[in-house]
């Protein structure tokens, strides 16, 4: 199974966040590739290789032009401006009317403007590295369209998140749909792409960014909106012929995770996708902190979970790298998933 890893990806390295009334060391850090990577080289049918070079203009295909633009110069303005190096941090939010159509010159106010929360800080390598965490994405794409039958993709930072024209939940561009865009511009005309996201916090970004483009599904299963981040997205009444979410409550098992998934892959079935994405993200896992996860899926599921998709949704599938926080862990969930697709 061909692996697109680049080194880029750890270029972004924020020193904090603020999140749970705390500001606490970076949750989505480096060490997490590092952890990732060790655990792949364990096994040989695993090629790890570099992501090729794109354009921007694919970035631009499912993100604004103007949201891009600022991701681009945010850090450089910020510091310019005589802002702390530390990195990229609002302290106001333009919500609702409040946004302005154009950019304010203000640093801050465009921070408000394109960010979501306190967990989304933008240093000096922020754009560098998620800009490779997509083309990672694109590759692993063209590697499906080119007849591979299944291809990781490890990028940081995580995509679900990043909508349209915001950042949010350490997410900055959104890599499934920026991969299925890619992957349905360079098949036949009509190509449909099922986005399945299994990270515990529903992707507000990919529903938003699946909601403006054709022929893509986006099928969701995360802990539900009254207590979970992002809180004001992922209910079931916004389900609809390109949305199907599945808002679950805490302390899910694995085997009531598995009657939700098979549903899950009924509605995938209907849709009947020339190509899969799976968001993964294994911060679902027993051992995660309850800021950031509240099931209970052992590292044993994660192989069952995979099997399962294996199975019932044989069409060309790309697993792209979300969520998980837990170190100790971390390494052993992710192989596990990937085990099946060997």
């Amino acid at each position: 199974m061909k692996t697109i890893y680049s080194e880029n990806t750890k270029l972004h390295n924020p020193a904090k966040e603020f999140i749970s009334h705390n500001l606490i060391e970076y949750a989505e850090s480096p060490d997490r590739m590092n952890i990732i990577i060790e655990s792949l080289r364990w096994f040989k049918e695993i090629e790890i290789i570099p992501p090729e070079e794109f354009s921007i203009d694919d970035l631009v295909k499912v993100h604004s032009a103007q949201y891009i633009n600022y991701l681009q110069n945010a850090y450089s303005d910020w510091v310019a401006a005589g802002l702390t190096a530390e990195g990229v941090m609002p302290d106001f939010f333009a919500v609702g009317k409040i946004r302005k159509d154009f950019l304010p010159k203000s640093p801050f106010a465009q921070a408000g403007s394109f960010m979501t929360d306190l967990s989304t800080t933008i240093v000096e390598g922020t754009f560098k590295a998620a800009k490779y965490s997509a083309f990672s994405a694109m590759t692993a794409a063209k590697y499906l369209i080119s007849g591979e039958n299944s291809v990781f993709s490890l990028g940081r930072p995580p995509g679900h998140h990043a909508g349209y024209e915001f950042c949010g939940g350490y997410c900055f561009l959104n890599n499934a749909t920026i991969a299925a865009k890619y992957l349905q511009d360079n098949s036949h005309q009509g190509t449909k792409v099922c986005i399945l996201d299994v990270d515990y916090h529903h992707g507000n970004g990919t529903q938003d960014i699946v909601l403006r483009q054709e022929n893509m599904q986006y099928v969701s299963i995360h802990g539900h909106p009254d207590s979970a981040y992002p809180y004001l997205t992922g209910y079931e009444n916004e389900n609809c012929d390109k949305v199907v979410n599945f808002p679950l409550k805490g302390n899910i098992s694995n085997q009531e995770y598995l009657v939700v998934l098979k549903k899950a892959i009924e509605e995938i079935q209907k849709f009947s996708p020339d190509y899969f994405i799976v968001s993964f993200g294994v911060d679902t896992h027993e051992y995660e902190n309850e800021d950031l996860g509240t099931f209970r899926l052992t590292t044993d599921f994660y192989k069952v979970m995979a099997e399962t998709l294996c199975r019932e949704l044989t069409m060309p599938t790309l697993i792209l790298m979300e969520g998980g926080y837990k170190i100790s862990v971390l390494g052993a969930n992710v192989t596990n998933f990937l085990e099946p697709y060997l």
